[in-house]
């Protein structure tokens, strides 16, 4: 039977060090040379290798970059700019905005051909050591069972008007997850149907949302965007 490459390895090393050991003497380091420790990546570039791409999706979906703040007239540029009360978490997130205080946070754009006219929103927010949990549980959790009969809040002299939320089924994901569905009216504007899915896989949070759209309505339409994303999370 063959040794592994880890036998091999490690009989390789025990026979270095033999040798060195039983001349006195020790192997000079190259010159100039020093031991380097591993780059690590930063959180932002962490989210980047995350997050869905069209690769991960397959054939009839497009991904690419959103800004919530720069490709529409923002409403809202962070969650802590939205008030009215303690639902402004559930408008955070249909505005693509990360929930409480994340290290960083990022959003795609998916389209489908099986869905003209819907836009699935994702987007992902790494945290410290318990800041997913805080902003699952103590914000997001409380908005949705506090504000399922409907609500409304400003930012910057904008208001909007939501729905009543429903609960639907939470797919089997990560550590913890909720999904509901609801109807979003900004003031004086046409109301948009959204559909939200949360998920949270140790400290990093993935949002879905798909908005607007006839096919809007079908509970399926989330599902291949949510399996593909979980899919990448640790």
């Amino acid at each position: 039977m063959k040794p592994s490459v880890a036998a091999v390895s490690l009989l390789t090393a025990a026979a270095l060090t033999c040798l060195a050991g039983c001349s006195g003497t020790t192997a000079p380091a190259a010159p100039g040379t020093t031991a380097s420790p591993a780059r690590q990546q930063t959180p932002e570039q962490r989210l980047t290798a995350l997050v869905v791409t069209a690769a991960d999706l397959g054939t009839g979906y497009s991904v690419r970059p959103f800004d919530p703040v720069e490709e529409k007239p923002a409403f809202a540029r962070s969650a802590r700019e939205i008030t009215g009360n303690a639902c402004t978490p559930l408008a955070a997130m249909t505005h693509q905005l990360p929930l409480g205080r994340p290290q960083a946070a990022l959003s795609r754009l998916v389209t489908t051909r099986e869905a003209p006219g819907t836009r699935i929103h994702v987007t992902l927010a790494t945290y410290d050591k318990g800041g997913a949990v805080t902003a699952m549980d103590s914000l997001l959790a409380d908005a949705v069972q506090g504000c399922s009969l409907g609500f409304g809040v400003q930012a910057h002299g904008k208001s909007e008007l939501y729905d009543p939320f429903e609960p639907e089924d939470t797919p089997a994901v990560g550590d913890e997850a909720l999904a509901y569905r609801g109807v979003v009216t900004p003031d004086g504007g046409t109301p948009r149907p959204l559909r939200t899915t949360v998920v949270r896989h140790g400290d990093v949070i993935a949002v879905c949302t798909a908005v607007g759209g006839a096919r809007i309505a079908r509970p399926g339409l989330l599902a291949p965007v949510i399996e593909a994303q979980d899919a990448k999370l640790p």
